[in-house]
């Protein structure tokens, strides 16, 4: 028997998950995408129920190409770390290299050309786990930035705690990487009322500034609390040390760095020690167990054992993160919307998936996750924020320059190998240390130089930084999603649109807003929980659950999950499907592809292993999540933000709402809407020119913007 806080029936469960703000719209096809319910019952475990393994861990992005430490990475940081097991000069592949007295390098003088490799390490397997069902108050799924604060928050409140993660926390998603982290500080900050006109202007009027009133708040004590843990520390910058050359991954000594240097990964897994937190390492969640419209627990994959796990709880949070079909830049290949396609499948509106990520990589090397990332992952995390200031409030959007290098062709005397020296230094330091306040420690970001890119798009298919998830509401501050018992939040999986279309705040933001977010989620998750009695999980849905997850082992023949996200590669990366302005037609073309390929697979994505068990079911979710961004993309014609339509370059205030899609009961697309609070839109009555004072595109320049004509 469950004894629940709030929530009942399935008839009431679903009504709640439609009607969070939203005005339902119309109907398209069916997608073929399964859902699924049910679940095992729990028995007590051990803390630690999975030693973690120190050999490369699945998601650790493919041989040459793309190495690095990605959805799964081990938990010792030695020879074992795929990334730089090898040293410098391992990378020839990815460019023409030529022979000098420092080794490989790259050859400039040539054309260059490169050996896109996209494949994945493969997980070592392992013996099947002693337990394989569970019980706690809450689980957190993921183990990044969100899901740690969302498993301290609940471990602090008393609840028994268990973190569920495909890899290992800390080394997982997009928490591995940041190079810097923002807070507001009140007593050297903007007041509330510029703080809000600033967001206005940045994120073209999108900025939830319901959440941004939280993060001032409280930002700064999630900063101390980061701080506290260890995961921002003080120590030398990469150059600043004997083993740095000239910036060039060639040349430097990558890993003599990173030997000596603290790793601030390793954090995570200490402090979820120290707080009693039940860490399932290399377990993939495949779905939440949903029974009379209440969230009772889930269920999930120890993938290197083909193993089957269930857990009961009183509360689930998804912390998920983003997607991405495939870095071009950033290591995160098993970002793939695991908990869009969760929630979507279990009735709840999706929002935000048609902005498009804005980070870059080099054009001599655009395959090399590291070449952009070689040391800030390494490097200390910078403290960064309160950047508001008069030539702060009408700040260019890069969507202007990432258009013009596309539309026009790169650049073929711009040398991307020369280093940004200095370009980052003091980039997003408050106004505070800026003015000369050598007591704020916001010093701006300080990386070592890196080199200097034009390809955009790194991350093909992610969705900008906290603009896109399970949609929550307007006012919803608790992440808790319509269905009782389930908490959304972080990047991608909370669509609470906290830096807008266009991540316009400030560097530093995400990781920030994702320590502050994820606080919230465990907080109100563990209240959840103190209403909820003894969960027990129904066996013929955990069947029903364990017959759908390992399906992909059952079939003789099939379509590999590679092979998958290599076709959908394919669509989605080119220009005109994001950066170069997507149309009408282009966008349906790729629907075409999409949804043909979606119909050809379905059923049929087959897995020889534990590891490609693990990307079967990342295929799908993929496949899921592209169809709903192109619909999506093609659902709002108008450019904002990093959503760029080049048969619609200008904003259009009559789709100043969040856009909502809802699987319904016969399999098809629910289209909802949700106005925007005055106090986000700022005067929609004001002149265009007034409203956005720089221009987004050349083409919306020729439109708006007479001196540009």
């Amino acid at each position: 028997m469950v004894a629940l806080r709030r929530g009942g029936s399935r008839s009431n469960a679903a009504e709640s998950r439609e009607t969070k703000g939203i005005t339902m719209k119309k109907t398209v096809q069916p997608l073929e995408t399964p859902g699924g319910s049910g679940v095992p019952g729990g028995s007590g475990v051990s803390r630690r129920a999975f030693i973690r393994n120190a050999t490369v861990a699945a998601g650790a992005i493919g041989a040459m190409g793309t190495l690095g430490l990605a959805g799964c990475a081990p938990q010792k940081s030695s020879e074992a770390d795929g990334a730089d097991s090898d040293g410098p000069g391992t990378f020839a592949g990815d460019t023409r290299m030529t022979a000098s007295a420092d080794g490989l390098v790259p050859d400039t003088t040539a054309d260059i050309t490169y050996l896109p490799r996209r494949g994945e390490y493969p997980t070592p397997a392992v013996e099947a786990p002693p337990t394989t069902e569970y019980t706690c108050d809450v689980l957190v799924v993921g183990g990044g930035l969100t899901g740690l604060n969302a498993a301290y928050a609940a471990a602090s409140a008393g609840k028994s705690v268990i973190l569920a993660e495909k890899g290992t926390p800390g080394y997982c998603g997009l928490s591995a990487w940041p190079s810097c982290t923002a807070y507001y500080d009140p007593e050297l900050d903007a007041d509330m009322d510029t703080w809000d006109h600033y967001m206005r202007n940045s994120c073209d009027c999108f900025a939830n500034l319901n959440w941004e009133d939280a993060w001032c708040a409280e930002s700064k004590e999630a900063f101390e609390r980061l701080q506290q843990w260890g995961w921002i520390q003080s120590y030398d910058r990469a150059a600043d040390t004997e083993f740095w050359v000239d910036g060039n991954i060639y040349h430097d000594d990558l890993k003599g760095y990173k030997n000596s240097v603290p790793d601030r990964r390793r954090v995570f897994c200490q402090v979820l020690d120290d707080n009693g937190v039940t860490t399932l390492d290399h377990i993939m969640i495949t779905d939440i167990v949903e029974e009379n419209g209440v969230c009772m627990g889930a269920v999930g994959l120890h993938y290197q054992s083909e193993t089957f796990v269930s857990i009961a709880a009183k509360a689930v949070v998804l912390a998920t993160g983003n997607g991405v079909i495939k870095p071009m830049g950033y290591p995160i290949g098993s970002d793939t919307y695991d908990g869009v396609w969760i929630g979507y499948n279990h009735g709840l509106p999706i929002t935000g998936l048609e902005f498009e990520d804005f980070h870059m990589t080099t054009s001599y090397a655009p395959s090399n996750s590291l070449t952009n990332n070689a040391y800030p992952y390494l490097e200390p995390v910078w403290p960064t924020g309160g950047t508001v200031s008069a030539e702060s409030m009408s700040k260019q959007k890069k969507v202007n320059e990432r258009y013009t290098e596309f539309a026009n062709g790169f650049n073929l005397e711009y040398n991307d190998i020369t280093l940004m020296d200095g370009e980052e230094s003091g980039a997003a330091a408050s106004v505070a240390s800026t003015n000369g306040n050598e007591s704020d420690p916001r010093k701006g970001k300080m990386t070592s130089p890196l080199p200097k890119g034009h390809v955009y798009g790194a991350a093909v298919g992610m969705s900008v930084h906290t603009a896109a998830g399970i949609w929550c509401g307007v006012d919803d501050l608790t992440c808790a999603t319509g269905l009782p018992g389930l908490y959304a939040a972080g990047d991608g999986t909370n669509g609470c649109y906290v830096g807008g279309p266009c991540y316009g705040a400030q560097r530093g933001s995400t990781s920030s807003f994702m320590s502050v977010q994820g606080f919230h989620a465990g907080t109100y998750a563990a209240q959840y929980a103190d209403g909820v009695g003894d969960v027990t999980l129904p066996q013929a849905a955990v069947d029903q659950l364990k017959e759908k997850a390992l399906q992909p082992t059952t079939l003789e023949r099939g379509y590999h999950p590679e092979w998958i996200k290599e076709v959908l590669h394919s669509i989605m990366a080119p220009g005109w499907m994001n950066w170069g302005g997507a149309t009408e037609e282009t966008l349906n073309a790729a629907l075409t592809n999409i949804t043909t390929l979606r119909d050809l697979v379905k059923d049929k994505i087959y897995a020889q292993s534990g590891h490609a068990l693990r990307q079967a079911h990342e295929a799908e979710h993929l496949l899921l999540a592209m169809e709903l961004k192109v619909r999506a993309k093609l659902e709002r014609k108008e450019s904002r933000g990093h959503h760029y339509r080049k048969d619609y370059p200008s904003r259009d205030d009559k789709y100043l709402y969040f856009l909502t899609m809802t699987k319904g009961e016969d399999g098809s697309i629910s289209w909802g809407k949700v106005d925007l609070p005055e106090r986000w839109t700022g005067d929609v009555n004001a002149d265009y020119l007034a409203r956005y004072p720089v221009p987004q595109n050349p083409l919306d320049a020729k439109l708006h913007y007479p001196e540009a004509n």
